[in-house]
């Protein structure tokens, strides 16, 4: 009998699908991937999309589950229904269900964790009403309208799952409370547009938390509320950092202290998590899990952390097809997320008939790429790195990477002035060798989805200015020869010539632009930045006119 297809649709920020035979996961992918929007909300007419364009979309259907949001979308469910019965092959008998935004968070973290019991923290800035989530938890009140999730807690032991507490909020703008609503606002009070969050971060480790008298958040069983000294903080326009009323000084100090207080209020909720369900063990989704500062500081608390890499809204695709899996044909998942290279396949081989249509452009095959690649960091290039299956989550991972050389301070101002078009404060992340990374950080676990920071040892401070931050600490990921081969090899030969077993890494696009997914797309990202060489293993590909080495630009080399 074959596997039963299931369909996980993300309909709200962050779109996506992933398409799941039964346990066993056959392909994820963002929306934005396809339509050069960062953060795109799903929307009517996604499904035509992804089926013109993902092969693998198209197959027989035995089941979709969607899980929305607090979008008003929600109102047009029948149009979207009725576009998934005219675009997809469903057959006969197959159904189209949905459920609640927290549960799909929670299926997309607790089944791939590969933990038989674990607690589970769920915490973002909404979720969905609560008249919609059919499911029991404390407190609940049949037909409860205007209140809507922003955190959901969860003990969860051998495939069974109970809610243990929900706070929910009435999305009041002048009375803000939960958690992700509070960051939400820091973000919005400091930067413009959707998915800012990581300026924060960086922004924050340039201040002072106690230059500013501002009040710990309250925390009670899981509940995060807001002071009202915070709520006035953020009706002012004083701290935007495109504003010139308060210094670069007075904003970093105003983030730093917005950090501190979100970070202790996360230890506070992971330690009563801990506490109510007796476990250290925890999986923790929303998009609240994407600041890897506070995450850290919860791993320091001795707990055993699993974040999936795509814990945002767009994760909850493969959350809904697990419960799929799991809950409506009681089939086992398979699908532990160790690796994140869950996009479509690309044919590599492509590159060669493309690279055609660009007379720039030399394609070479070397007999030994890694080498090659390697004295091309050393000597201080900027590489990029296209392999096939793209990263699911929001970081790149190796597959759609740039790269470089960590040591010359150089490069870090290059990639963010010259090729992301970014602030100059914004880290740029390392990867590391999987067995040289407590040599190198005060850290000693596997961190394959740049997901923690950790600090940089005190024999290496000052030493590789590209990854490490102000505070010397970096956004670090590790890797083994299992989780990227190609990446491995690359920082194990430049290791060979260096002695240093880290080189830096950031996602492969340019200025307001997505993460690159199709071959044309690295292609033309390639010719548009100053880049020198775009790897496509087995191939590099070079400019015939030369873009300006970084290292002509500066003497200053650790």
């Amino acid at each position: 009998m074959n596997s039963p297809a299931i369909l996980g649709i993300n309909r709200t920020q962050d779109g996506t699908i992933s398409v799941f035979d039964g346990g066993t996961h056959v392909m994820s992918i963002h929306k934005e991937r396809l339509t050069k929007r960062k953060h795109h909300w799903g929307r009517l007419g996604d499904i035509k999309m992804y089926k013109e364009q993902i092969p693998a979309v198209d197959r027989e259907y035995d089941l979709i589950v969607e899980c929305w949001s607090a979008d008003d979308e929600y109102l047009k469910k029948e149009q979207y229904h009725e576009e998934l019965r005219t675009v997809l092959n469903l057959k006969e008998n197959a159904e189209i269900i949905e459920i609640s935004h927290h549960l799909a968070h929670l299926y997309s973290a607790y089944p791939p964790s590969g933990f038989d019991k674990c607690a589970v923290m769920i915490i973002d800035s909404v979720g969905s009403p609560a008249h919609h989530v059919k499911y029991d938890y404390p407190g609940k009140v049949s037909g409860q309208r205007n209140l809507f999730e922003v955190a959901s807690y969860y003990y969860c032991e051998n495939g069974s799952i109970k809610c243990i507490k929900k706070q929910l909020h009435d999305r009041n703008p002048e009375a803000p409370h939960g958690l992700g609503n509070f960051y939400y606002k820091l973000t919005n009070c400091l930067f413009e547009g959707e998915g800012s969050e990581g300026k924060v971060m960086g922004l924050a480790a340039y201040g002072d938390p106690h230059k500013l008298d501002l009040p710990e958040l309250t925390v009670k069983e899981g509940e995060v509320f807001i002071p009202e000294a915070w709520v006035e903080a953020f009706k002012s326009t004083e701290y935007h950092y495109s504003n010139e009323i308060k210094t670069f000084q007075e904003k970093a100090d105003f983030a730093a202290r917005g950090q501190e207080v979100f970070e202790r209020a996360l230890i506070e909720i992971a330690k009563w998590l801990s506490e109510v369900t007796g476990t250290k063990n925890i999986a923790y989704a929303g998009g609240c899990a994407l600041n890897c500062v506070a995450n850290s500081k919860v791993l320091e608390q001795g707990y055993d952390l699993f974040i999936p890499p795509a814990p945002h809204d767009g994760g909850t695709s493969v959350g809904c097809a697990i419960y799929g899996a799991m809950e409506c044909f009681k089939i086992k998942n398979e699908f532990q997320w160790r690796f994140d290279y869950l996009g479509p396949d690309v044919d590599i081989e492509q590159v060669t008939e493309l690279i055609k249509q660009y007379p720039d452009l030399t394609i070479s095959k070397p007999e030994n790429l890694i080498e090659e690649c390697a004295n091309h960091i050393y000597w201080g290039r900027i590489l990029c790195v296209f392999q096939s299956n793209s990263e699911f989550g929001p970081r790149a991972l190796g597959n759609r990477s740039i790269v470089a050389d960590t040591r010359f301070a150089v490069n870090k101002f290059w990639i963010n002035a010259f090729i992301k078009g970014r602030e100059w404060f914004r880290p740029i992340a390392p990867f590391v060798l999987e067995e040289d990374v407590n040599e190198y950080f005060d850290f000693s676990k596997r961190t394959p989805f740049m997901l923690f920071t950790a600090f940089v040892r005190d024999k290496y401070k000052d030493k590789f200015p590209t990854i490490e931050h102000v505070d010397h600490s970096a956004r670090i990921q590790t890797v083994s020869r299992e989780d990227n081969e190609f990446i491995y090899s690359l920082i194990t030969k430049f290791k060979e010539k260096t002695g240093v077993g880290i080189i830096a890494n950031t996602s492969f696009n340019g200025k307001n632009e997505t993460m690159v997914e199709s071959l044309t797309d690295a292609i033309n990202c390639f010719v548009n930045h100053p880049i020198h060489h775009l790897v496509v293993p087995p191939y590099i590909i070079s400019k015939n006119k030369p873009v300006s080495n970084p290292l002509h630009l500066s003497s200053y080399r650790v």
